[in-house]
């Protein structure tokens, strides 16, 4: 079975607090037949954080803009031909983190960094674990049931 392309793919929002404070975690129900896919065997987190300007700690319109724009670029250079899946998206006080599945990092930092290399540095971490089960999404798919 094809995995879906992220810009094409149905994606579900789930919004809760997490402990006062919104959160909102956006992720694809089709990937769910993906669980444990043995091409994708690591997760790759990566963080973007930024100054919450209220009590939400959400971010601003122009924050979720350039946001945005950074995940469009993500996947404009990883998915096509699905080097690496993002599976969801959560944002909470002051954060915001994609989690993509993979297997060849090496790949992956390379055209991260090609796509990084056109624009001012971004307040980004990124790492990788091993997840061949895919543990963090089906926590995910738990969580919003």
């Amino acid at each position: 079975m094809k995995i879906e392309a992220a810009n094409t793919d149905a994606w579900n929002i789930a919004k809760g607090k997490n402990p006062q404070k919104p959160t909102v975690l956006r992720f694809r129900p089709s990937l769910r037949a993906h669980l444990g896919n043995e091409d994708y065997p690591r997760r790759l987190a990566i963080i973007w954080q930024f100054e919450a300007v209220d009590a939400t700690g959400m971010p601003t319109d122009t924050q979720s803009a350039d946001m945005k724009d950074f995940e469009d670029m993500l996947i404009d250079a990883l998915d096509p031909d699905r080097l690496a899946i993002l599976a969801f998206v959560f944002t909470s006080s002051g954060s915001r983190e994609w989690n993509f599945y993979l297997s060849d990092v090496s790949e992956v930092g390379i055209r991260i960094n090609k796509a990084l290399s056109t624009i001012p540095q971004l307040p980004i971490d990124l790492t990788v674990e091993d997840d061949p089960n895919w543990d963090e999404l089906k926590q995910v798919f738990q969580l919003c049931q």
